[in-house]
């Protein structure tokens, strides 16, 4: 079930948050996710978390700052099960677009958004990091229901 975060997930998701960017980012020194995970934890409940609970336990999450993603994560042995997208279709049902940088030797992620209808529209470095990063953006359609019909 997605459902809206909850303070008592904090501690889940913080702990899917550090080992998803260490795995992920085996190329970025993990202490930078070390010295960063109490910043984190304060600004979590500061944006719109909806987070994926299967039985009573986090799953994943992902967090939105108005359209953009902040951040989207997988428990490690919860991944390639549909956890990821079903959280990207609960940020497009709130927005006609999506935006999120990712970074260009995370071609996991890169495949998995491009696989969500997201295009690449560009390209930067990270200033934390100095690694290359690139922009991708979703157009999501609304359709209309009225009745039976949609329009």
């Amino acid at each position: 079930m997605i459902r809206e975060y909850q303070a008592k997930d904090l501690d889940a998701i913080m702990t899917i948050w550090l080992q998803g960017n260490e795995q992920a980012h085996n190329f970025i020194d993990p202490e930078f996710f070390k010295q960063n995970f109490e910043l984190v934890k304060m600004l979590i409940p500061m944006s719109t978390i909806y987070v994926q609970d299967i039985n009573g336990v986090v799953v994943g999450f992902i967090g939105l700052t108005e359209n953009y993603i902040s951040g989207l994560y997988v428990e490690k042995n919860s991944r390639h099960q549909g956890t990821g997208a079903a959280l990207v279709e609960k940020a497009k049902q709130r927005h006609n677009e999506l935006m999120v940088h990712v970074y260009k030797q995370n071609s996991d992620a890169i495949n998995f958004y491009l696989s969500q209808n997201f295009e690449i529209v560009g390209e930067s470095i990270n200033e934390e990091t100095n690694h290359p990063e690139i922009l991708m953006r979703c157009n999501v359609e609304h359709k209309v229901k009225i009745g039976k019909c949609a329009l």
